[in-house]
């Protein structure tokens, strides 16, 4: 775990399964209840006090940033994949699916991607911006169009007993919408 100066320091190994188990706790619960889940009851989950919980991790925002990272960091892979596919439309295309698959899978992974939208937002652009030079996105496109698709998506799933269905015509109908 890096400190506050971004430097890695060696946890004893009571506190590395702590961290384990509280980082397997946060998982769980932000995964079914949302990235508002009680941290008290992330702590709980783990089997720690609280106080452990804050001193490994001081805000909401940094144990979902340490919960998240490798889906940010998929995310991030994607979008370079989607980006060098020799057909843009195509590409925008798996890489939306790939987003809308992480929804469904993790209740927080919305809320986390948009308070990340800020290194979200310029590959969306590039991607939307190869497409529209392909002629394939209709020009008044832009990230925002995508991140309301993400939002409504993520109520879709949240209010819908049976939200594969609803899931699936949502995005088609998205996809209808930013063609050329």
């Amino acid at each position: 775990m890096a400190d506050r100066e971004g430097t890695r320091r060696t946890l004893r190994s009571d506190a590395e399964r702590n961290r384990d188990r509280l980082v397997e706790a946060a998982r769980a619960a932000f995964r079914e209840l949302g990235a508002d889940a009680p941290m008290k009851s992330i702590a709980t989950r783990a089997g720690v006090g609280t106080a452990t919980l804050y001193r490994r991790f001081p805000t909401r925002d940094d144990l979902l940033a340490y919960v998240f990272a490798d889906r940010l960091t998929g995310c991030a892979d994607s979008v370079r994949a989607a980006l060098r596919h020799p057909d843009p439309w195509q590409g925008l295309v798996d890489h939306l699916a790939h987003l809308v698959a992480l929804q469904r899978e993790d209740r927080a992974f919305t809320a986390v991607f948009l308070r990340a939208r800020d290194e979200a937002e310029t590959p969306l652009g590039r991607l939307l911006d190869a497409a529209k030079a392909a002629g394939e996105v209709r020009q008044d496109a832009d990230e925002s169009d995508v991140l309301l698709l993400l939002k409504a998506h993520d109520g879709v799933l949240r209010w819908t007993a049976e939200p594969e269905e609803e899931s699936r015509r949502l995005v088609d109908c998205f996809l209808r919408y930013l063609r050329a």
